[in-house]
């Protein structure tokens, strides 16, 4: 069994990440599995070098070696674990999907696509405008035809779910006008190609779920297993962000902050104790063992 770890470059780790490791390790523990340390840097627009020497520096001194991929030895250098890396090969699938009809160009704008939005619709969701004008991929969005059937999936830490991809994103990009790969079409290609078979990550992205599976299933590719777990939010209820340096582990490194007293927040803070005291990482790695 094999896992993963995936942050993106747009900031330092925080809380919510060390919370998200003692899953992704805990789990692993618990499992025998393997953990993979790769870059999601996908976004050019937002991706910061200078983030990933500190990222794989903190996971080494927090005490959360991966077994496979990056880390704070070999990030400096090219590797298939790094999706700026990677072009080529999304370029590969992408081409498979294209000769099968399951992709087309797309011109409209996030305007236009706002303009035909539903009251109350929430997620932005495209309504297929260019699926039949057989627009070129080049200089254009380029969408993956969704199925119209709803998709059933049995979480492991939040039961059966059911998602209709095709009411909630529509067709959605794979890549932008600009040549810019997606989150949720590098991170299919990813899993695919590192053999991830359970897929430890927070609540918020529990939406991607389904249009992933049929990404998975259009590809021919097993779908790894998921698991969903809670988040740290700060006072107004929003889940914590790399921008916010204020609670980055870099400053709580350079405040005087000890590896156990991180954990020990990061647990408190996301529910996996009942006291105020942090616990060793054992203890914390012994918490999920009934997974």
């Amino acid at each position: 069994m094999t896992t993963r770890f995936a942050p993106s470059l747009t900031g330092y780790l925080h809380l919510g990440h060390v919370l998200h490791m003692l899953y992704v390790w805990g789990i692993a523990k618990a499992k025998g599995a393997k953990v993979i340390a790769r870059i999601e840097d996908h976004d050019r627009g937002r991706a910061r070098p200078e983030y990933e020497q500190a990222i794989f520096e903190n996971m080494e001194w927090l005490g959360f070696p991966p077994d496979l991929g990056i880390n704070a030895s070999t990030a400096a250098h090219p590797s298939n674990f790094r999706q700026s890396d990677c072009g080529n090969h999304y370029a590969e699938v992408l081409e498979t999907l294209e000769k099968r009809g399951l992709v087309y160009g797309c011109e409209c704008s996030r305007r236009q696509i706002l303009e035909k939005q539903s009251d109350g619709q929430g997620e932005l969701c495209y309504p297929g405008t260019c699926a039949e004008k057989n627009l070129p991929l080049e200089g254009n969005t380029v969408r993956f035809r969704i199925p119209s059937e709803s998709v059933a999936f049995c979480d492991l830490a939040l039961g059966d779910c059911h998602q209709a991809p095709v009411g909630q994103c529509g067709d959605f990009s794979l890549r932008d006008r600009t040549g810019q790969w997606t989150y949720q079409f590098c991170c299919v290609c990813d899993d695919i190609r590192h053999g991830i078979d359970l897929v430890i990550r927070g609540e918020d992205i529990l939406s991607s779920t389904a249009r992933q599976i049929q990404l998975f299933q259009a590809l021919g590719a097993p779908v790894p297993a998921y698991f969903h777990h809670p988040l740290i939010c700060d006072e107004s209820g929003e889940k914590l962000s790399k921008r916010q340096r204020s609670e980055s582990i870099t400053q709580l490194r350079e405040t005087g902050a000890i590896p156990k007293e991180i954990i020990g927040r990061a647990m408190f803070s996301g529910g996996l104790q009942s006291c105020e005291a942090p616990l060793e990482l054992t203890d914390a790695l012994a918490l999920m063992g009934n997974i």
